[in-house]
C-alpha cells in the first residue's frame, strides 16, 4: 500500500506491505521493490504488463520503499496520449476506471519465503488532468477534486449467539470450539469520500461517493464470505461477516481485515482469537 494513496507525478510515496503467515503477521521480512514503467499492451489480459514481472535492475530492498511517482506517469498509465513515433499510428491513451482514476503499478517480491518466492503489486493512484473536457469543466474539477485519503477500520466487535459483544481491539478474546459468531467492523469517520467524476458526455461533473470493500482472512475456521462491503450510495457505517470457529482447540487464530475504497485507498487490522474446549 502507498502513503499517500493518491499522488501527483513527481511526488514521493512511501510503500509498505502486509505479509501474513500461519504464525501471524510477519514483521521482519524484507522485499525487493521497483516501479513499473511499462504500460500494459491491449493484447494482455493481466492487470499489469508481463514485462513488469522480472526483477528490474537497481530494484530496492527493504521493509518499506520510497519513490516518486514517475513524471510521465499520466502518459504511460493515464489520459495523455504518448508521442507518436515516425511512421507509426497514434497510440490510444488509457481509459479511467469507474472513479475516473489511473494507477501506477509498483512491484514487491519476496524471494526467500519458506514456501518459495512471492510477487505482488501495489497500484498507486495518479492525479492526472482531465482529458477531453471543456475548459470550464476542467477548471471546476481542479477546484473541487481532493486526492484520495485512506479509509480506516475504527473497531471490530465479535458478536455471540446471545448478542453479547467482545471487542477485538481490546485484546485477545476467547470463544468455544465450533462456535459461530458475527464479526462487525465499523468504518472510521470519513472513510467513504465524495468526489467529482467527469460525465461520459465530457461536459459536466457528477458527484460520486466511494464504495468500501472488506476482505476477511483467518488462519483457521471459516468465513461465510471472503469479501463484504457497502456500495457508494449506502450510508452504512459498518460491515459484518459470519465466522465459524474450528472444531478443535487452537491457542491462536490469526485474523486480518483489509479495507479498500474504490479509489485505491487501503487500511488493515490484525486480530487474534483463542479457541478453547
Amino acid at each position: 500500500m502507498g502513503e499517500p494513496p493518491e499522488a501527483k507525478p513527481g511526488d514521493n510515496v512511501v510503500y509498505s506491505f502486509l505479509l501474513a503467515s500461519p504464525a501471524g503477521t510477519v514483521t521482519d521480512a524484507t522485499a525487493g521493490w521497483d516501479v513499473c514503467e511499462t504500460p500494459k499492451p491491449p493484447a494482455e489480459n493481466n492487470s499489469v504488463a508481463s514485462a513488469c514481472n522480472p526483477p528490474a535492475p537497481g530494484a530496492t530492498t527493504g521493509q518499506t520503499f520510497t519513490a516518486p511517482v514517475l513524471i510521465n506517469a499520466c502518459t504511460l498509465f493515464g489520459p495523455i496520449a504518448p508521442p507518436v513515433a515516425a511512421g507509426q499510428p497514434a497510440i490510444r491513451p488509457r481509459d479511467p476506471d469507474s472513479t475516473g482514476g489511473y494507477y501506477l503499478p509498483v512491484r514487491v517480491k519476496f524471494p526467500d519465503l519458506a514456501t518459495g518466492s512471492l510477487t505482488g503489486f501495489a497500484f498507486e493512484r495518479i492525479t492526472c488532468n482531465l482529458a477531453n473536457a471543456a475548459t470550464t469543466v476542467v477548471a471546476q474539477f481542479n477546484q473541487e477534486y481532493q486526492p484520495n485519503n485512506d479509509p480506516g477500520i475504527a473497531a471490530t466487535d465479535l458478536i455471540r449467539a446471545d448478542s453479547s459483544r467482545l471487542n477485538l481491539d481490546s485484546g485477545v478474546q476467547t470463544i468455544a470450539v465450533g462456535e459461530t459468531v458475527v464479526l462487525e467492523a465499523s468504518f472510521a469517520a470519513g472513510s467513504a469520500e465524495t468526489f467529482p467524476v467527469l460525465d461520459p458526455s465530457g461536459d459536466a461533473l457528477v458527484l460520486q461517493t466511494e464504495s468500501l470493500s472488506m476482505s476477511w482472512f483467518a488462519t483457521s475456521g471459516s468465513f461465510e464470505h471472503d469479501r463484504t462491503g457497502v456500495a457508494g450510495d449506502d450510508t452504512a457505517t459498518s460491515t459484518s461477516n459470519t465466522w465459524k470457529a474450528p472444531d478443535e482447540a487452537v491457542p491462536a487464530v490469526y485474523m486480518w481485515l483489509v479495507l479498500r475504497d474504490s479509489r485505491g485507498g487501503t487500511a488493515f487490522k490484525a486480530y487474534t482469537i483463542q479457541v478453547t474446549q
